[in-house]
Formats: structure tokens, C-alpha cells, sequence
């Protein structure tokens, strides 16, 4: 995947088998891509959405899902998972999507915090869709 030069990037091994790499605003909108090495990290996808979407939907938000497909320049199609809460006029957007094979897989999150600031956020995710390969 690409980003800018602005983008601060930040990459940890969370586990064994399991790295993530980070980019978020100072808003709070990012992209966090986890690798694992281990297992398929396909069954993780609704479980992530729920856990990043409960504590928001505890005080208050609203939560229409538009989960969609998304086609890759790399030629694969992934299901992509997207909630879109609304509180008051505040806006959170959250897209889960994975690709696995045998013992291995990437889990991406996208987290767009519409707080009416255009800190590079919206476009960072977007140039990440554009051009995310799986190989």
C-alpha cells in the first residue's frame, strides 16, 4: 500500500506471527494493517467491528452497516465490512475487511473520525484502498 510522506507510520510485532502497522491523524482517523503468520484472520472480521464500534454505540451513536466488496489493484476482491455511526451530527466510520489463506492473512481496519477537521485523514485511507496489493 502507499502513503505520504506525511503520514507518520508505526510498526510492532503485537504477538508471535502478528505485526501491525499503524497511521493515524492526530484526529484519530487511520489505518492499522495486522499480518498474521499463524492463522486466517478472516473469522476476526465482525468480531473487530464489534469491539471497535460497542463503546460508541453505548453512548448514544447510531449504527447503519454498508458493508460492500472492494476490489484490489492486486485482482483480489475482499468483503469489506462498514459501519457508519451518527450522534448529534458526529460521524465515526469503521471498514473491516481480510484476506487469508492457509495459516496466514492481513486484517485491515480503516477508522474515520469526522470531527470537521481535514487533517489528510480521508485521503490517507482512500490512497491506502487505491493501492493496497496483496501478494
Amino acid at each position: 500500500m502507499k502513503y505520504t510522506k506525511q503520514q507518520n507510520v508505526s510498526r510492532v510485532q503485537i504477538d508471535t506471527g502478528i505485526e501491525q502497522i499503524m497511521m493515524v491523524t492526530a484526529a484519530g482517523t487511520g489505518v492499522i494493517v495486522q499480518k498474521y503468520d499463524a492463522f486466517n484472520p478472516t473469522m476476526l472480521q465482525e468480531m473487530m467491528l464489534n469491539e471497535v464500534t460497542k463503546e460508541s454505540i453505548s453512548y448514544g451513536y447510531e449504527m447503519k452497516r454498508e458493508d460492500y466488496d472492494k476490489k484490489l489493484v492486486s485482482g483480489e476482491t475482499i468483503r469489506v465490512l462498514k459501519a457508519v455511526l451518527e450522534y448529534r451530527g458526529e460521524y465515526e466510520i469503521y471498514e473491516i475487511a481480510a484476506h487469508g489463506r492457509k495459516d496466514e492473512g492481513i486484517l485491515i481496519m480503516t477508522m474515520n473520525m469526522d470531527l470537521g477537521v481535514d487533517d489528510g485523514g480521508a485521503d490517507m485511507i482512500q490512497l491506502m484502498w487505491n493501492s493496497l496489493k496483496i501478494k
